[in-house]
């Protein structure tokens, strides 16, 4: 590699647009900030310019908001130190360099200021995020934030089980990097299973719109599901595949509930229908003019949401699926 070729590679890193292997370049210089173990010879130099390239890069960050010409003045800096310590060793690393994927250990690599949280004990560790968003960890999981956040979108990394409620910003999307997975939102809370080397990763919403795609540094095909409260997406590592489907206990997201103690007397089943769907924010589809004549008279409690429906499909002799994150109810009608 030339030193006019990795100049251009130094500008493109500075604005987050290289490719997995030339990231992966670079993260080499970061580990020799860590492991200092024999500076001696070719790997003092390497290591003295590592440093001198980790001080360098908050002064890059700032000039994403300064002039381009200032900007191309600090890589310049940093190539003329490169230089001076010979392009060689650089260039036969990166011909044998792997495709590295975003994960925790390249987060905590990548940036300065990031900080690993643990929770070794055997109950739920509340964090409290800079942005004033919270984060539930779960027992044995980690998560990898920074200490402060970027003017335009907020990053963590986990590992393991986590409950987030994020502080709504609409010009920083929060984004939770979970194995092959990315959840993306500007304000909502949800729960994501990431546990590492498991087969599926889930992400449940409890309020708000969330986005989760898979992440294109690691999946060719890119794949992406909206969800909303009571909906969850698995992605399922070893077919590649996002699903879309209903959570396992939907909770009532209605702000000012209309559903308590329900008393049922001759009421269209349509009736109780639309209710259900505005308290769990829930899809229940049926044709309305199959069960136009069909009616309950019954009362219910304290049951869920699945079983109210089986108890009025029961009733009228329908049935049930729930199916593509959503219930469908299938009748012959009533007489």
């Amino acid at each position: 590699m030339t030193p006019e070729e990795f100049s251009k590679l130094l500008e493109r890193y500075t604005r987050g647009e290289c490719s997995p292997q030339e990231e992966e370049f670079i993260l080499k210089w970061y580990e020799a900030i860590d492991n200092p173990k024999q500076e001696t010879g070719e790997e003092y130099t390497i290591i003295t310019q590592a440093r001198l390239w980790s001080r360098l890069q908050s002064q890059i960050k700032r000039t994403r908001k300064s002039t381009f010409h200032y900007s191309w003045k600090i890589a310049a800096t940093v190539l003329l130190l490169i230089m001076a310590g010979g392009v060689i060793f650089l260039s036969s690393h990166f011909s044998n360099t792997k495709k590295l994927p975003l994960s925790l250990e390249n987060f905590g690599q990548k940036f300065s200021g990031i900080q690993l949280i643990e929770n070794k004990t055997s109950t739920p560790r509340l964090i409290a995020l800079e942005d004033g968003s919270e984060v539930t960890l779960k027992p044995g999981s980690e998560l990898r934030v920074a200490d402060i956040f970027q003017d335009d979108k907020r990053e963590v990394y986990l590992a393991g089980e986590a409950f987030f409620h994020v502080k709504r910003d609409t010009l920083r999307p929060f984004l939770v990097y979970a194995n092959e997975v990315i959840t993306k939102v500007l304000g909502t809370s949800f729960t994501i299973k990431a546990y590492k080397g498991a087969k599926q990763t889930t992400v449940a919403v409890k309020t708000g719109k969330v986005s989760v795609s898979t992440n294109p540094k690691v999946i060719q095909h890119d794949q992406e599901v909206i969800l909303t409260p009571n909906q969850e997406a698995v992605y399922n590592s070893e077919i590649m595949k996002v699903t879309k489907k209903l959570v396992d206990d939907p909770k009532i997201v209605l702000e000012k509930p209309t559903l308590f103690e329900m008393k049922y007397d001759g009421t269209p089943v349509t009736k109780i229908f639309e209710v259900l769907e505005a308290n769990y924010g829930v899809d229940i589809l049926y044709d309305p003019d199959i069960l136009s004549n069909c009616s309950l008279t019954t009362s219910m409690s304290d049951e869920g949401l699945y079983q109210r429906i089986e108890i009025i499909c029961k009733a009228i002799g329908a049935e049930y699926k729930i199916q593509d994150a959503a219930i469908t109810i299938t009748s012959k009608g009533c007489q």
